[in-house]
């Protein structure tokens, strides 16, 4: 109940800002609400909160944003060698699947420029809530909460579009709407000042009346990804070592299925997430800010087998598949392999001497695999998808298949998912801390949470006559990372930070990722879209895409 509530007064602050804003010309040309509103607006307690949760509606959004499952879900995922996208479908993904995008890309643009919606909404909370009649330790709140918010789209920008605009207040003059870029060590230093500021005021547990927004958990989690991605790591050790003691209590959960289901849901690892329900035109996911909007989440419908009822656009790569059968478990334990195995993937168990399981009310493996041959063949001849070495795997995480019901990942069928989407789990925080501790030669500590992440999985801990050295630490730290938050758009973000551009793309060619011989360093970074710089005379194209 206390879910619907909440999303409730999300889509009616996206109304009400929607209401208030006026047609902008590009991403990056906004208009001052308060020239046409301020009598009638930022007056009380109820206009704040509205417009504090039309912030994070472009950042949510269940399809087009950085983590919605038309556009930034994909294409994140697509640049990993983890996953292969199946040709045909949406160009523009394939595009940067294939390292082939350019600055017309619209996926790209899209992405782009949902972040700066929600910027120049939370600069409109941070600059106007001092104006309304409220408590003041709310409005210091409020303000926090919205700072951590621009904080996390221009982390997005930071981390894939590298040198953009920086706008840190409402523009109210032309010369402050059509800004050129700063550089990406300017826009990293904001991104550090609104985290830090979010997590010195956040709360780091929410009431139950607020469940599903932002906490100081957060804010830290994602001030110390920053910090990492930067190669700070001593900040980011202490950091994220402060999520691991009070008055913090995030844990791992038992089951690591339940991260990606709607069965236990803001839960003990969950550090921050999208929420989503049983609210709106569960059939029109295309309209998206409306007054029936739905707020459910549509990411099984594109991962999803076609017997499931899913659009099937992905296949896990042999690399992936290879990684999780390296270490099967222990003599005598429950499962051949790594827990989080099952989780990942649908395969026929009995070829691997296990006994076979149905999904999706009684489908068995060979009917699943069945619906999907024919778009697997597309792979073919151009790109030789191997299901030789290790056989068939579909992709069974983030699908519906946990409802065991027949049609579960169409989103015409019984009902579209209700689960939340969580960007920050706790085990991210573990493995984000334990790359810290080893680029600062803390092995021991970093070696304990690593092994809280194998504990889960079922598998023995590692040991320091195992891993002698930091080369030895951090190659298990790689291989846990590519486990554990597998088609969770991080593989690619670290593969940038722990390669250069040509070692990358020579892994990229053993692994045999699709468009592996075009990578080059532009690729690193999106380029800025052609539309904004077609409107913003000032801007210029990022220098590895002139």
């Amino acid at each position: 109940m206390q879910k619907h509530i909440n999303i409730k007064i999300l889509l009616a602050g996206i109304i009400l800002m929607i209401c208030i804003t006026a047609c902008k010309r590009s991403f990056l040309d906004v208009t001052n609400p308060n020239r046409q509103t301020e009598a009638t607006f930022w007056n009380s307690e109820s206009d704040v909160m509205g417009a504090l949760a039309s912030a994070y509606s472009p950042l949510r959004t269940p399809l087009r944003s950085y983590w919605g499952g038309f556009t930034g879900f994909q294409n994140i995922n697509s640049l990993g060698d983890d996953i292969l996208t199946i040709p045909g479908d949406e160009p523009p993904t394939w595009q940067i699947a294939s390292f082939i995008n350019d600055p017309v890309n619209s996926d790209a643009a899209s992405t782009f420029g949902r972040m700066y919606n929600s910027i120049y909404r939370a600069n409109q909370v941070i600059a106007n809530t001092p104006k309304a009649g409220m408590d003041d330790a709310k409005k210091t709140q409020c303000i926090a909460e919205a700072k951590f918010l621009r904080g996390l789209a221009y982390f997005v920008l930071a981390s894939n579009y590298g040198d953009v605009p920086l706008r840190l207040e409402p523009a109210l003059t032309t010369d402050q709407q059509y800004i050129p870029s700063s550089p990406v060590s300017e826009v990293w230093k904001a991104v550090e000042n609104d985290f830090s500021d979010a997590a010195a005021v956040l709360p780091a547990a929410r009431p139950a009346a607020e469940a599903g927004r932002a906490g100081s958990g957060a804010a830290l989690a994602f001030l110390g990804k920053a910090y990492l991605y930067q190669g700070k790591y001593d900040l980011a050790e202490t950091t994220l070592a402060k999520l691991t003691t009070a008055p913090y209590s995030y844990g791992l959960l038992s089951d690591f299925d339940d991260n990606f289901t709607a069965k236990n849901e803001l839960n003990q690892e969950d550090v921050f997430r999208w929420v989503y329900g049983d609210f709106g035109n569960m059939y029109g996911p295309w309209t998206e800010e409306a007054a029936n909007s739905p707020m459910h989440n549509y990411i099984a419908q594109f991962v999803g087998p076609v017997g499931g009822g899913g659009w099937f656009k992905y296949v896990p790569s042999a690399f992936v598949v290879s990684e999780f059968l390296k270490e099967p478990r222990p003599e005598g334990s429950d499962t051949k392999f790594d827990k989080r195995t099952y989780t990942s993937f649908f395969w026929k168990r009995s070829e691997f001497g296990e006994a076979d399981v149905t999904w999706y009310g009684g489908m068995d493996f060979e009917s699943l695999w069945a619906t999907c041959r024919t778009k697997v063949e597309r792979f073919y001849p151009i790109y030789n998808y191997d299901t030789v070495t290790h056989g068939r795997f579909l992709i069974r995480k983030f699908t519906n298949a946990w409802e065991n019901i027949a049609n579960a990942d169409n989103y015409w069928g019984p009902k579209p998912s209700t689960a939340n989407y969580v960007i920050m789990r706790y085990a991210e925080v573990l493995l984000n801390l334990a790359e810290a501790q080893i680029k600062n030669n803390n092995l021991d500590a970093a070696l304990s949470n690593i092994n809280l992440i194998r504990r889960r999985a079922g598998l023995p801990d590692k040991t320091a006559s195992d891993l002698p050295d930091a080369t030895a630490v951090m190659n298990e730290l790689m291989h846990q990372k590519v486990l554990e938050l597998f088609f969770e758009q991080n593989r690619w973000n670290d593969l940038k930070r722990w390669y250069t551009p040509e070692q990358l793309k020579q892994l990229f060619i053993i692994n045999k990722k699709q468009g592996a011989e075009n990578l080059q360093a532009k690729h690193y970074v999106f380029p800025i879209p052609t539309s904004e710089i077609n409107t913003n005379n000032k801007l210029k194209q990022n220098p590895l895409w002139q």
